[in-house]
């Protein structure tokens, strides 16, 4: 008897393993406070599979972009513990000496402006609401030999502070002072301000967190330090709340037959969350060009990452010619379903194989005590002018021939018909065009 898909391991593997099993029952969980995540998980030793190990710990790693990484090591050393909470640190620089630090002082800038950088990045500030709508001065603050300097402005992501270049008046003295800025080389300028102690810290809304667990051991035999292979092991995320048990397991996997039997294949793109900023960037306005062919309007080198192959449910709305103040668009939105994996977010699209691209909108995940069952999405024709036509499919020949779909060598890319199958008679036999259509009922 098979594995079932989610088993992909033979008898063989399970007891005589070449490489540690990844630990069991992993869990996410809230820590209830800001930037705080708690995993959970079975110890590895516990595994029968891994008696012929010496188990060292875990290592857990994270990705901020999907389920398929980039995923980085979080921990230096293997983890001995069955848990690990997952925090952004805050620290505090004080008095760090930003002397030399300036990109733009006012008496070289053209526009008169004095910015200069942190040595760690992102700062971290309060909120600004009412009654204090103005917190700049207590998020950073800057001295110039020792007087106070008045903060204009903080670009946080980029770690730049810029000093005010005006006059302030004091309503209780009712005095005007003049701007407080290093005039002279020799000034010294302190700043003090909090930081997250990662350089790379996502603030997109909804954001998603995937992990991974791997077992670090000591084969007993040979005595090399092996771990679990990262594509085998153990995955979680934040918005996962508890594990599937068996029922809902084979609820996704009768869903995932229903798309395979009459769902549509398609190519998904989803867009890049962290990364290199493109130099079309503005940081002055925090928005990138909409019509750069480098990140394709999102701000990140490469834009998005893909193409993934997934099956969705098959389309059902009207399509239309709408006139807008642009001239004419194809309009053709629904709603339509996939299973659980990958995630999709408002930001992703997706080509079909007719070449079309559909944007994706707002995604619906119905649930069982914050079991991930499904996702449902509205979708959107894209206009032929929108930038993601410009985002590369790459390996496209592959478009004409997926799981649904086969063509004869040396007889161009049409699909021939399913006419007959042997195995089953006449009498029971439906033709059809395609061979996810095929009668798989051979009795």
């Amino acid at each position: 008897m098979p594995f079932p898909p989610d088993r992909p391991i033979g008898i063989l593997e399970l007891q005589y393993p070449a490489l540690p099993q990844p630990p069991l029952n992993a869990m996410c969980s809230s820590g209830f406070e800001r930037h705080i995540t708690d995993l959970r998980w079975t110890s590895p030793s516990e595994i029968p599979a891994n008696t012929k190990f010496s188990i060292v710990g875990v290592n857990i790693y994270r990705s901020f972009d999907s389920e398929y990484g980039p995923f980085f090591r979080l921990n230096a050393l293997p983890i001995g513990t069955d848990f690990y909470r997952d925090r952004l640190l805050i620290r505090v620089s004080m008095n760090e000496n930003v002397t030399k630090h300036f990109i733009a002082r006012g008496d070289t800038d053209p526009n008169g402006l004095w910015i200069f950088k942190t040595d760690f990045k992102p700062i971290v500030i309060e909120d600004s609401r009412a009654p204090c709508p103005d917190l700049t001065n207590l998020n950073v603050s800057v001295t110039v030999n020792g007087i106070q300097s008045f903060v204009a402005s903080i670009n946080t992501k980029m770690g730049e502070v810029e000093l005010s270049r005006h006059a302030t008046f004091d309503v209780a003295s009712q005095i005007q002072s003049p701007a407080i800025l290093p005039q002279n080389p020799s000034d010294i300028v302190l700043a003090t301000y909090r930081y997250y102690q990662e350089r790379e810290i996502p603030s997109e809304l909804d954001q998603k967190t995937f992990y991974r667990i791997t077992t670090v051991a000591v084969d007993t035999d040979t005595g090399v330090l092996l771990e679990t292979p990262l594509q085998r092991a153990a995955e979680v995320n934040n918005r996962q709340i508890e594990k599937l048990d068996w029922i809902w397991r084979e609820a996704i996997r009768r869903n995932r037959w229903m798309l395979d039997q009459g769902g549509e294949p398609i190519k998904l793109f989803k867009q890049k969350l962290v990364g290199p900023k493109c130099g079309c960037y503005d940081y002055s306005r925090k928005q990138p060009s909409a019509s750069c062919h480098t990140c394709y309007g999102t701000g990140i080198i490469g834009g998005y990452d893909g193409p993934y192959d997934l099956i969705i449910a098959p389309e059902d709305g009207e399509r239309s010619i709408a006139q807008g103040n642009r001239g004419r668009t194809v309009q053709h939105p629904y709603e339509t379903w996939t299973g659980p994996s990958p995630l999709l977010t408002q930001r992703d699209f997706f080509v079909k194989l007719n070449g079309d691209r559909y944007g994706i909108g707002p995604v619906r995940m119905p649930s069982n005590k914050g079991m991930q069952l499904q996702q449902f999405f509205t979708t959107s024709h894209l206009d032929t002018a929108d930038i993601r036509y410009s985002v590369p499919v790459i390996q496209t020949e592959f478009l004409v021939a997926p799981q649904t779909r086969y063509i004869v060598p040396g007889e161009g890319k049409a699909t021939p018909m399913m006419t007959n199958d042997e195995s089953i008679p006449a009498e029971r036999q439906y033709r059809h065009n395609t061979v996810s259509g095929s009668n798989t009922n051979k009795r």
